[in-house]
């Protein structure tokens, strides 16, 4: 029996054999992986002939979390945000060979050319990806050492019960403000703009409320009491540098290095070993680094997308042309 079926306990009955690539990723490949941690699985599909030809049939990704955390894309979705050098997706296509739970023909075709896939856009989408976190760490921190202590409230940011601005001007205003509009109290008028920032205060402030309440509810008690020992989320850390250092490699090598040399390193990351306040110098240093390093690189502004379209349909032609397509699934 094909191997993808140990994975993968969908309702899918064609995905097994249109599985082209399956691999092991997250901490596993990673090599940062403690007895606890899940197997998080990544692969690759074909769907059959008529979800190209059709209309009724839709596919994108299929998920699943038993028995593993799985997610296997439909190769247009995944070679679309493979170009986009999407670090989790990209990873996939430079696993570590010991890290393959499958692959045939077609899915090592599209190993061959993994490196037509990276491009400058990496220095945003790696580098984006741990800004991201280090938002998270700094947010988390805030709430660990100055918790919210009660609800926003309308009055508190001097509105009355009910909101004076229209839902609809709201949001034409922040369509202004956000593409950098100028003289928006001349256009609107004072008034209106003093209650709209009130509104966007109390609303982001609530937004805030929102997210601190799922944050408490939801946090891994022992990833807690290192957030409580060390000040700050210490796996968003361990995160934070692994994908500075893997956009660094990219930038400067053109490779994406998965199986990470540096795990003991990022494992004790993960364990406090770095402070709080080295870690944000480390990273705002790092960040300078990589915007210099951008302007140097080898690798091109963006990807080749027609030759990356070629070679889409050349697997997908290839896989149904020998007759590996379940039609009738």
């Amino acid at each position: 029996m094909n191997v993808v079926a140990d994975y993968y306990k969908g309702d899918l009955p064609w995905m097994v054999d249109s599985t082209i690539l399956l691999v092991r990723h997250g901490s596993q490949a990673y090599g940062t992986a403690t007895p606890e941690s899940d197997l998080d699985v990544k692969g690759v599909a074909i769907p059959p002939r008529k979800y190209f030809t059709g209309f009724l049939n839709h596919f994108e990704q299929a998920e699943s979390k038993e028995p593993n955390d799985l997610t296997i894309y439909d190769i247009r979705k995944f070679i679309q945000l493979a170009a986009d050098c999407n670090p989790n997706i990209i990873e996939v296509l430079w696993a570590d060979e010991s890290d393959y739970l499958y692959i045939d023909w077609w899915g090592k075709l599209l190993v061959q050319h993994r490196a037509d896939f990276l491009s400058q856009k990496a220095r945003h989408t790696f580098s984006g990806y741990a800004i991201a976190q280090l938002k998270r760490i700094k947010t988390h921190r805030r709430w660990l050492l100055h918790p919210p202590k009660e609800k926003p409230q309308r009055h508190h940011y001097n509105l009355p019960e009910t909101t004076v601005i229209a839902k609809d001007q709201m949001g034409v205003i922040q369509n202004f403000e956000e593409k950098g509009v100028c003289d928006l109290d001349a256009q609107f008028g004072a008034t209106v703009m003093e209650a709209y920032r009130r509104e966007r205060s109390y609303w982001n402030a609530m937004t805030e409320w929102g997210q601190y309440l799922n944050w408490k509810k939801t946090r891994n008690p022992k990833r807690a009491e290192l957030e409580a020992k060390f000040g700050y989320d210490c796996k968003h850390a361990m995160h934070l540098v692994r994908l500075m250092r893997m956009c660094r490699e990219v930038l400067t090598s053109g490779k994406v290095v998965v199986r990470r040399h540096d795990a003991e390193e990022l494992t004790a990351i993960r364990n406090g070993a770095w402070d709080y306040d080295f870690l944000i110098q480390w990273a705002e240093e790092k960040d300078a680094e990589l915007g210099e390093l951008v302007k140097t690189t080898q690798l091109p502004h963006h990807p080749d997308r027609v030759a990356l379209d070629r070679l889409c349909r050349k697997v997908v032609e290839s896989h149904f042309s020998i007759g590996r397509d379940t039609e009738n699934s």
